[in-house]
């Protein structure tokens, strides 16, 4: 997304545990965008946690108030980086918390792109995050996207690649591994697949001091890019660590009628999240937009379910076998 790695520091303070968990709720109260549509009580958590906080607390015992406090907004773009000591980055794996219970995928083991690779034909990685080949079974094509490479870039290779995947029959598009990027990057390569210009995202920004101050809606369309634009079956595979840019392309493609999602919800983290820093030295993130779909219909903390639900287990992969992805050359058959 946008602006992931600015950092803003506030005013100096003394460095003491009751100055930094202010800092740290003040800043979650005037940026953060999702209150409302979380439906969350941002001082009642406060209520919660101030009674615990004194200056002759420890760093784990902060870091647990914090942490605390982030897992009640169910938010996969909120990350906490100690930097000090041994304590760990929070989330560090894909945040769920549900019904009162909180799970942390640490380790991704649906999805290993070495073993679907072994799916295809002269595979062929054209950019950091772009690759494709030919799967023999059935004359299809396969694309993988695992990020955003630069936008420039991406346009030169994708009309090569457009033009090579054009004479399949289908093309399944791996986003599996997509933890993230930048939007307008995903924006163009959705329309690669488009047929026609769609509204697919609508963004404000928090703007102002009330949880319901934001800038004005920004509309975003997705519209045929690629002289050679995709439109026959296309099978778009997803997984829980699909994220942020990853779920924005995903939000674009599922706006056609020739795409088909596959796999796993995605992880329901979409919207920029700009890191601050608390006066001893911690970096944190804070999401401070409210992305929607078509409809007003929000999927933070949710994600995009699929068409077709399919995960493929860790025993699988260990044993090369990619279930979602032999699925997927199924549906196409």
């Amino acid at each position: 997304m946008g602006s992931c790695e600015d950092v803003l520091i506030g005013s100096e303070e003394e460095n003491t545990p009751s100055n930094n968990f202010e800092y740290f709720w003040q800043t979650f109260d005037t940026h953060y965008g999702l209150f409302e549509v979380k439906n969350t009580d941002w001082n009642g958590i406060y209520d919660q946690f101030k009674p615990v906080i004194n200056d002759q607390m420890t760093d784990p015992q902060l870091y647990e108030v914090l942490t605390g406090m982030m897992v009640l907004l169910n938010d996969n773009h909120l990350n906490l980086y100690p930097t000090n000591g041994d304590l760990p980055v929070f989330p560090g794996g894909v945040l769920s918390y549900r019904n009162g219970v909180l799970n942390i995928i640490k380790v991704q083991d649906d999805y290993d792109i070495d073993v679907a690779k072994k799916y295809v034909d002269n595979y062929d990685q054209v950019t950091p995050n772009l690759g494709f080949g030919i799967i023999p079974e059935g004359d299809l094509s396969y694309l993988n996207i695992q990020g955003t490479d630069g936008l420039k870039v991406v346009e030169k290779r994708m009309e090569d690649i457009m033009a090579s995947v054009a004479g399949s029959r289908g093309i399944i598009v791996d986003i599996r591994g997509f933890y993230g990027g930048f939007d307008p990057v995903s924006q163009y390569l959705a329309g690669c697949f488009a047929t026609e210009k769609k509204l697919y995202m609508t963004t404000r920004k928090r703007n102002g001091p009330a949880h319901s101050d934001f800038t004005a809606p920004a509309e975003w369309y997705v519209e045929p890019q690629s002289s050679n634009p995709y439109i026959k079956p296309v099978i778009l595979l997803t997984s829980r660590f699909t994220q942020s840019a990853g779920e924005t392309f995903a939000l674009a493609m599922r706006q056609y009628g020739h795409v088909t999602t596959l796999g796993d919800t995605t992880a329901g983290s979409f919207s920029d999240n700009p890191n601050f820093e608390m006066y001893n030295g911690w970096i944190f993130s804070v999401s401070v937009g409210d992305y929607r779909g078509p409809g007003n219909i929000s999927y933070e903390g949710t994600g995009l379910p699929p068409d077709v639900y399919s995960k493929t287990s860790r025993e699988q992969l260990l044993i090369e076998n990619d279930i979602t992805l032999e699925s997927a050359i199924g549906m196409l058959e």
